[in-house]
C-alpha cells in the first residue's frame, strides 16, 4: 500500500516537466516571431529615406537596369507613415557628357498606381551610370527632390542627394530662394544654393565669352552630270550614216573626235556650188571670162557651209582638192561621255534629229541635301569636303556653286551643288558621297550646349548673379559649332551659365514656382 503514492508522485512530477517544457518552446517561438515581425519592419522603415516632409522608398524593375524599358517602383509617404496620395512626380535618367559624347537625357512617363505608389516607365539608351532626378510635388504643394545613381552592371540603387529633413543642416538638393524678386522666365524661379550644397549635386558653370566659330555642315550628296556643259549632237540637213566610230553608250571621247560619216545629197551639191563659185570667182580675177559669178557668191556658198556645222578645216580641205565629200565626218563638239546614242550604220536621219548626247565628267557635280535649319549658313563660292571611301585621297576639295531656293517638300531640304575635280574619272554620276560644308562665322559670342534647356519652343540657361543665387534666363540661339550654341540674345559676355546640375535645378525651379503661385 506504500508503493502507490510513490508511483504517483512521480507520474505528477513527470506530468509537471512535461508542460513546462511545452510553456517553454511556445514562449521561444513566440519570441523568435516577434523578432522576425520587429525585424521586417525595421528592414521595411530603412529601405525609406526621409526627403524633406516625405518618405521616399526606390526599386527599379528590374533590379539591374538593363538597356530599353525599365520601371521605377516610387513609395511616397508622409512623416507618419501615411501613404501620399495625388502627388505630381516628375522624372528623368541623365547621363553626364564624357568627351566627344554630349548630355544624354530621358524623361519617364509617371502614372500613380496607387495609394502612395507610383510607377515611372523610363528607358535606357546605352549602358553605363545614369542619374534619376526625382522631383515631387504632394497635394498640399509640398515639395521635395533627390538624385539616385543606378547602373547597368550592378543591381543598386544609390542615393546621392536630396531635399533634408525640416530642420536639418546636411547638404542635399538645391533650396528654391525665399522671398525672391530676381527676374527669370514664365514658369521658373530664382534658386539659392549654399557651397555645399552645390558641391553636392555637382554645379558646374561656365563664362560666355565670345570665340572663333567655324560650323560644319554635314550631308548626303549624289555625284551628277554637269548640266551647264552637256552637248547634243544634230544635224542641219538630212542624210544617211555610212560609217560609224562611236558605236556604244557610254564610251570617252574628245572634242574633235570623228563620231561617224554621213551622206547628204544638200550637203553633196552644197560643197559643188561652193567649188563652182570658186572657180568663176578666180576667173573673174584672172580677167578671162567678163560674164562669171559675182566674188561674193563664194564667200556666201562658204558660208553656207559654215552653217552646216562643216568646219573651217574641212572646207579648206575641199576647195584644195576641188572635189566635194561624200561622206562627211561629223565631230564631238565637247570632251565627256556618250550617254545617249541614237544611231547605228546605215542610220537615216532627218534634220534636227538628235543623233548623240555627250555630258562631260572634269568637273563634275554633287548635289547635297542640306536641312532647312542649316542652309541659312549656305552661300555660293563656300569651301566644301567630298568624302567618300573609293576616292584614292578619300576626300576631295569642292566649292560650293548654286543653293536651290527651293525646298523638298517631302524631305524638307534643300539641294546645294558643289563643283568637284574628276580629272580620273573617280566619281562617277550616281555614287552616293558624304559632303562637309565648312563656313567660318568669326568671332561670336557662344554659350556652352550643356548649359542650354529646353523648356518647349523656349531656350533657357540659368545665369549665376553672386551670392549663390541663380536665375533662369530665355535666351535666342543661332547656329550651333561642336559643343557650343552662338548667342544672338539674351546673354552678355562676361555672364556665368550654369553647365551641369542644371536639371535639378531647373525642377526644383518650376515647383517653388508653381507654389507661389
Amino acid at each position: 500500500m506504500s508503493a502507490t503514492p510513490t508511483l504517483r508522485g512521480q507520474a505528477t512530477r513527470a506530468v509537471t516537466h512535461l508542460l513546462a517544457a511545452v510553456l517553454l518552446v511556445a514562449m521561444v517561438a513566440l519570441t523568435a516571431s516577434c523578432s522576425r515581425r520587429d525585424q521586417t519592419r525595421r528592414t521595411t522603415t530603412a529601405s525609406l529615406r526621409q526627403l524633406g516632409a516625405y518618405r521616399l522608398g526606390l526599386e527599379n524593375r528590374p533590379t539591374r537596369p538593363a538597356v530599353g524599358d525599365n520601371k521605377l517602383i516610387i513609395t511616397i509617404q508622409d512623416a507618419s507613415g501615411a501613404p501620399v496620395a495625388g502627388a505630381r512626380v516628375e522624372m528623368m535618367a541623365v547621363m553626364a557628357a564624357m568627351g566627344a559624347m554630349p548630355r544624354m537625357e530621358g524623361r519617364g512617363s509617371v502614372k500613380e498606381a496607387g495609394p502612395g505608389a507610383y510607377e515611372a516607365a523610363y528607358r535606357l539608351p546605352m549602358q553605363g551610370e545614369w542619374d534619376v532626378e526625382l522631383a515631387i510635388r504632394g497635394p498640399d504643394r509640398t515639395e521635395a527632390v533627390a538624385t539616385y545613381r543606378l547602373s547597368t552592371s550592378t543591381p543598386q540603387l544609390t542615393f546621392v542627394a536630396g531635399t533634408p529633413p525640416p530642420g536639418a543642416s546636411g547638404t542635399g538638393a538645391p533650396t528654391a530662394a525665399p522671398n525672391t524678386s530676381a527676374p527669370g522666365v514664365e514658369g521658373l524661379g530664382a534658386v539659392l544654393l549654399d557651397p555645399g550644397r552645390r558641391q553636392t549635386i555637382g554645379v558646374r558653370t561656365a563664362v560666355v565669352a565670345p570665340r572663333p566659330i567655324r560650323v560644319s555642315i554635314r550631308a548626303a550628296g549624289k555625284v551628277a552630270y554637269d548640266e551647264t556643259r552637256r552637248a547634243e549632237v544634230s544635224l542641219k540637213f538630212s542624210g544617211w550614216v555610212r560609217d560609224i566610230r562611236v558605236d556604244y553608250t557610254g564610251r570617252v571621247v574628245r572634242q574633235g573626235e570623228p563620231l561617224f560619216t554621213a551622206y547628204s545629197p544638200e550637203l553633196l551639191t552644197a560643197q559643188q556650188e561652193y567649188l563652182e563659185a570658186l572657180r568663176a570667182s578666180k576667173d573673174v580675177a584672172a580677167g578671162s571670162d567678163a560674164t562669171a559669178s559675182d566674188p561674193d557668191l563664194a564667200a556666201a556658198a562658204r558660208q553656207r557651209l559654215l552653217l552646216w556645222d562643216i568646219t573651217p578645216a574641212q572646207i579648206d580641205a575641199i576647195a584644195r582638192s576641188g572635189r566635194p565629200l561624200e561622206a562627211v565626218p561629223v565631230m564631238a563638239p565637247v570632251s565627256g561621255v556618250v550617254v545617249e546614242k541614237s544611231v547605228v550604220r546605215g542610220s537615216s536621219f532627218a534634220a534636227g534629229q538628235p543623233l548623240y548626247k555627250i555630258a562631260p565628267i572634269h568637273p563634275i557635280w554633287v548635289i547635297a541635301s542640306v536641312y532647312q535649319h542649316e542652309l541659312a549658313l549656305v552661300r555660293p563660292g563656300m569651301s566644301a569636303i567630298v568624302e567618300a571611301p573609293f576616292l584614292p585621297e578619300r576626300s576631295r576639295a569642292a566649292r560650293v556653286s548654286y543653293v536651290n531656293p527651293y525646298l523638298d517638300e517631302g524631305t524638307r531640304t534643300g539641294e546645294v551643288r558643289l563643283t568637284v575635280s574628276n580629272s580620273q574619272g573617280d566619281l562617277k554620276p550616281g555614287m552616293f558621297v558624304e559632303v562637309v560644308l565648312e563656313r567660318d562665322l568669326g568671332t561670336r559670342l557662344a554659350v556652352p550646349e550643356s548649359a542650354v534647356l529646353y523648356e518647349g519652343d523656349r531656350r533657357v540657361v540659368f545665369v549665376d548673379v553672386g551670392e549663390g543665387r541663380l536665375v533662369p534666363r530665355e535666351v535666342s540661339l543661332g547656329a550651333k559649332a561642336g559643343d557650343v550654341f552662338v548667342v544672338e540674345g539674351g546673354l552678355q559676355a562676361g555672364e556665368v551659365v550654369v553647365t551641369s546640375g542644371n536639371f535639378l535645378i531647373a525642377a526644383e525651379s518650376k515647383l517653388r514656382a508653381a507654389a507661389r503661385r
